[in-house]
């Protein structure tokens, strides 16, 4: 039997970034993974990218980690918003609220990197990676059964957060249900390169099927997440690069001018998962298995850092061994009410852009216009929305100030 005082179960950015913002002097942090350590992801045309809000730079400022971050990551300073074949368009650019830029887009295996690399340098966190969760049980503390190396084991802790992602077997164990909306649309994600590529600006581009977003990725490179009907997402995997390019070129336009290299094209069926509680006991749903968003707002992993933050100041100043049952009853009760507050705002914004955006309905075309017309008209409107994607419209906390 081993015991840790807070076991993570999720291994991926959100699990690690938690055990990071977590683990203090006396406090040990275990993290159980399924995957191997040595599990790697693509990388050049083929690599996958994360976009990262403001609000996650300055939680990575207080970890430490914003240098390593920030050498691996694209600045975006400036966003363009259209919606095809109509003429409204909103600009949001950094310099406008004294910033170097709106966010960063960041390659996923860059990402891991760091955040494995300061797991590593860390003593009071381990990581059990190639572990894969069996079962859970609470009594005084949290019992976490998992199976790694053909055995089985066990970990007891004070605190477990579960962090497997939306279909999460931990949250099934807890016998916490979930909504499941399925928008009836794909994500097809790819990376390409253009002809002329525009330094730190990203395009967010509205079409009658859904969002376009090309988020710069440094150099020629550009990270395309185009969302569209599942049988159009199918059909732009199966043809060919140069069939492929000339489509998004029709959809999006020669902004970046000519399409001339494109990777591995993915397509990913878009649903939105949401927990109908956040906690159970002892145990804390985070990131996917507590809210899998749409990506049109890009928020998925920067709410889950926001999670972690505003879970972070109420255990900050607490040692887990003095938190009697009626003391973590309190605990859980206000960061179910704090957090659930801004989950619900960040689903009801990005469930509007979706059906203000992809809506074929001819009144829409107006308002779609209407609407981007007077974001850009509009300064305070226009900052309201700046602030929210950057994750700083939903009250602070001391990571969040960039403060550990």
């Amino acid at each position: 039997m081993t015991a840790s005082d807070i076991v993570i179960v999720g291994g991926g950015p959100v699990g690690l970034s938690a055990a990071l913002a977590l683990h203090e002097a006396s406090r040990r942090v275990t993290v159980i993974e399924a995957a191997p350590r040595g599990a790697k992801q693509p990388g050049g045309l083929n690599a996958r990218s994360i976009a990262l809000s403001t609000s996650s730079v300055q939680i990575f400022r207080a970890l430490g980690l914003w240098p390593q971050l920030s050498a691996a990551a694209a600045p975006i300073r400036q966003i363009h918003v259209s919606a095809r074949g109509h003429w409204g368009v909103t600009r949001l650019q950094a310099s406008d609220y004294q910033l170097d830029a709106l966010g960063y887009v960041v390659e996923f295996e860059s990402l891991n990197r760091v955040l494995l690399d300061a797991v590593d340098a860390c003593a009071e966190i381990t990581l059990e990676d190639g572990a894969s969760f069996t079962s859970l049980s609470q009594d005084d503390g949290v019992r976490i059964e998992y199976r790694r190396q053909k055995r089985q084991r066990h970990l007891d802790a004070r605190l477990a957060l579960i962090a497997d992602g939306a279909d999460s077997a931990a949250r099934a164990a807890l016998g916490i249900d979930h909504r499941r909306i399925d928008y009836g649309q794909s994500a097809l994600v790819v990376n390409v390169e253009v002809g002329r590529p525009r330094d730190g600006l990203a395009y967010e581009r509205f079409t009658s099927e859904g969002p376009l977003a090309m988020l710069p990725l440094g150099g020629k490179r550009y990270a395309c997440v185009w969302t569209c009907s599942p049988a159009r997402a199918a059909e732009l995997v199966a043809v060919d690069d140069a069939a492929f390019g000339a489509a998004l070129q029709d959809c999006f336009g020669y902004r970046l001018g000519i399409v001339e290299r494109v990777g591995k094209r993915v397509a990913v069926a878009l649903r939105r998962t949401q927990a109908e509680a956040l906690s159970r006991g002892r145990c804390v749903l985070i990131g996917n298995a507590a809210n899998a968003l749409h990506p049109v707002a890009g928020q998925s992993f920067n709410l889950s850092l926001r999670d972690i933050a505003g879970l972070r100041e109420l255990l900050v100043d607490h040692e887990l061994a003095a938190i009697d049952d009626a003391d973590w009853q309190q605990i859980a009760a206000v960061y179910a009410e704090s957090r659930a507050a801004e989950q619900r705002r960040v689903i009801s914004y990005g469930d509007g852009l979706v059906t203000l955006f992809s809506n074929p309905l001819p009144v829409f075309d107006r308002l779609r216009a209407a609407g981007l017309a007077a974001l850009d008209l509009l300064p305070a409107l226009k900052a309201q929305a700046a602030f929210s994607g950057m994750g700083l419209a939903f009250g602070g906390n001391r990571l969040l100030r960039g403060r550990r």
